[in-house]
């Protein structure tokens, strides 16, 4: 049943993506990034090979994805052929959604968690035009998939898990210097499984996760090095200006529409979340929330269908009512979570369930130090850790029919992304 889940999810994903590739859709802002950056580097690095130029080029983000593309039109592969490839990255990302799911929930819940992230209008499209975010998302996954063993007990050789966590987590960093934050995905294993099990993580298991961090961090200072910054010199204003703080409100109002989908379907979630101390967390998380200007500004708080609503809403004293009360919905969501993993008397459920809100601050840390606050980079891991901390704890008792409502609006949201021009 988990294979036929898979290949569900992979299908839908797939026919949707190849069928605008077919369309040839031109207009929105991804073709616009493929068009202006990512198929430019890529062609200039497949004249280039065997030894490109990687001092500066036309994208913010380490060289990986565009030197695997770069390979493939060296080979002869470009045009149409080149997207269907690149669309398989998305497809892969979706399936190993799909198919941790799978493991611990049934395959309705599998089927409507995966289609709910291939549906995403920032995986499909990203499967649709040449960008860097699906392999990103896919490496990043991979890492937290080879360190879930570890958070919930069942690796009988951690150490090599972790190395293989580590393997990946460094081949996201080239691809993306920002997912550096993957590196630590087997210490926090190891935390959130001490965590799961009431106790303090070992120190020596502490220390081995540690080493791990070094070849990621390595490939990272080296780029650093070479460029003279976080980012090529040509983007370093751009991407490489300071922190955005109002990406955390960001996170936590995106939490409230796609993570509760994921967090409804455990049963007694809604009712913990109608309590009068939700409601006081809902409240002071969202005055914290007013801490930061969160109103719509083209170039620093932009780039999203979020943004975009909210840009057509009051944002008082620059403060987005829409982002201020969602970012407190969210909060709210996340408490209750917290307060059904308490009760949780499974361990190993435990386990992946704090892991996955590791990872989520791990990205929400991260994103914040990035000048540019875009939604795509945000919501997809936004599915993919809610619905891990949801299936953590809930397992075969999850409900689909949340996930199945979250898909049908993710679908409409993807046929406005690629309808709209220059959105």
């Amino acid at each position: 049943m988990r294979q036929r889940a898979v290949v569900v999810t992979v299908a839908v994903h797939l026919v949707l993506a190849g069928t605008v590739i077919a369309m040839g859709v031109v207009g929105t802002s991804e073709w616009a990034d493929q068009t202006d950056y990512h198929l430019p580097v890529i062609k200039q690095f497949a004249e280039q090979l065997p030894l490109p130029e990687l001092g500066d080029y036309k994208s913010a983000t380490t060289p990986g994805y565009h030197l695997i593309m770069a390979t493939l039109v060296r080979f002869g592969i470009d045009g149409v052929a080149l997207a269907f490839l690149n669309a398989l990255f998305g497809a892969t990302f979706v399936g190993l959604l799909t198919a941790i799911v799978a493991r611990r929930a049934s395959a309705g819940v599998a089927i409507a968690a995966g289609c709910m992230l291939g549906c995403s209008p920032y995986v499909l499209s990203s499967s649709i035009w040449l960008t860097t975010d699906n392999l990103a998302s896919l490496a990043l996954l991979l890492a937290a998939a080879a360190s879930l063993s570890i958070a919930d007990g069942s690796a009988r050789m951690p150490i090599r898990v972790g190395l293989i966590a580590s393997a990946w987590a460094t081949f996201a960093v080239l691809i993306r210097q920002i997912l550096i934050y993957a590196a630590a995905f087997p210490g926090a294993a190891v935390v959130a499984r001490a965590c799961a099990q009431r106790r303090m993580p070992a120190p020596g298991a502490l220390f081995l996760a540690g080493m791990t961090l070094l070849p990621a961090f390595l490939v990272v200072l080296a780029f650093v090095a070479l460029w003279g910054g976080l980012v090529p010199p040509s983007f370093r204003e751009y991407h490489g200006g300071g922190a955005n703080p109002v990406t955390p409100v960001y996170v936590l109002a995106l939490v409230a529409i796609w993570g509760m989908a994921a967090f409804v379907t455990i049963p007694g979630f809604v009712r913990e979340l109608c309590t009068t101390r939700m409601a006081f967390l809902g409240v002071l998380a969202a005055m914290v929330a007013c801490i930061v200007p969160s109103s719509y500004i083209v170039h620093v708080r932009f780039g999203g269908i979020l943004w975009t609503v909210a840009s057509k809403l009051p944002a008082p004293f620059d403060r987005s009512i829409l982002l201020v009360v969602l970012a407190g919905l969210g909060a709210a969501a996340l408490g209750a979570y917290l307060r059904l993993w308490s009760r949780s008397a499974d361990i190993a459920g435990r386990g992946v369930g704090v892991f996955a809100l590791f990872v989520l601050v791990g990205m929400t840390a991260a994103q914040t130090a990035n000048q540019q606050c875009f939604e795509r980079y945000l919501q997809p891991l936004v599915v993919v850790c809610c619905v891990l901390a949801a299936v953590g704890i809930a397992g075969r008792s999850m409900r689909a029919w949340p996930l199945v409502i979250a898909t049908i609006v993710a679908l409409g949201l993807s046929a406005f992304n690629v309808a709209r021009v220059g959105g």
